[in-house]
């Protein structure tokens, strides 16, 4: 089995939620978009998500855009969280 790890950019809305705020979390490799009232529910979502989607590609023999280089899209978001989220395939 090989590990596939996508960085993914961690968003806080702080309009959504009352006092917390809400997490989106967005892996764009993959167009993988989600919301959670936690970091933990939203890396969580995003990360069953990205298992369905490697799941799907090895049953249908497709291939899954490579990941981005973590330290480029650190860079490219220093306002935000960026985070790495795995799936084995």
């Amino acid at each position: 089995m090989k590990e596939l790890v996508y960085p993914a950019v961690l968003y806080k809305d702080d309009e959504k939620g009352s006092n917390t705020g809400w997490y989106t979390i967005h892996i764009k490799e993959l167009d993988i978009v989600k919301e959670g009232e936690t970091v933990v529910d939203a890396y969580i979502k995003a990360k069953e998500d990205l298992c369905a989607m490697v799941d799907c590609a090895i049953k249908f023999n497709c291939e899954l855009e490579a990941p981005r280089d973590f330290e480029e899209v650190y860079k490219a978001n220093k306002k935000n969280i960026v985070l790495l989220v795995d799936a084995l395939a």
